[in-house]
This record gives C-alpha cells, structure tokens and sequence, in this order.
C-alpha cells in the first residue's frame, strides 16, 4: 500500500514539473520571437542597430522575409565608415560580417544576395573588394 502511494506521487510529481519545463520552454521561445520582430519593427518604435541585425541574419530559423528586411534596411541605414589610408578599419569589421552572415544563411537565395551587393557595391565602392571577398567567405561557409 505504501508503495503504491509513493509511486503515484512520484508520478503526479513527474508531471508537474514536466508540464512547468514545457512552460518556461515555450516562454522562452515567445521572447526570443519577440525580441526578432522588436528588432524589424519601425524606426520611430526602436532604434535598430547594427548588431540587432547581425542577430538577425545569424538565426537559423530565421525566415527568407526576415533576412531580406534586416538587407534592406542596412542598406538604407548604416553606411560604412570611411577607409583610413586605403585601410579597413577595425569598426567597419562587423558591416562585413553582416554580408558574410546573408550569404551564408541557409534561407537567402541568389537574388538576395546578388541585389545587396549589387547594391553595396554601388554605395560603397572603396570597399568593393572586401564585400565581395566576405560574401564568398559567406558563400563557401553554406557547403
């Protein structure tokens, strides 16, 4: 009899914390999606920055939408920074990273890849080289 009483509460224990452990998962699933969208809301709701971005792209569950918002807007908002005596400086390092992290995203396909840049390129041609080198850094780190 004392067995059976042990046992059973053994169990009902088991299931309450395995119902708490789905609970605090899916919670902390909830608020990293938030964070997500916090990140790609309007600019006048949140400052975005170059690293919410990075975050961003670096997600693997991030979808195609996601990625080709996070490109458009680091177009539109961040321009490089200026090379110094035909230098990359350091702080321009993570813009780099950015193109390296969509073209070796899982998600982004060829024409998104193509138009940031297409794109870049256009805005920036001092760095042409280095976003071509860090987008086939990018390219190769998919295979």
């Amino acid at each position: 009899m004392n067995e059976s009483m042990i046992f059973i509460a053994m169990v009902a224990v088991a299931i309450v914390l395995g119902v708490i452990g789905v609970s605090v998962i899916k919670s902390l699933n909830k608020d990293k999606k938030n964070a997500k969208r916090a990140a790609l809301q309007d600019e006048s709701q949140t400052k975005i920055t170059l690293e919410d971005l990075i975050i961003i792209v670096s997600d693997k569950r991030s979808s195609k939408e996601e990625i080709a918002k996070a490109v458009l807007y680091f177009i539109q908002k961040f321009p490089f920074p200026a090379k110094s005596e035909g230098r990359v400086p350091s702080h321009a390092i993570p813009y780099l990273k950015f193109i390296s992290l969509v073209a070796g995203h899982k998600k982004s396909d060829a024409k998104l890849i193509s138009y940031m840049t297409n794109e870049l390129d256009k805005l920036h041609f001092d760095y042409i080289s280095e976003i071509e080198q860090y987008k086939n850094m990018g390219l190769r780190s998919r295979f």
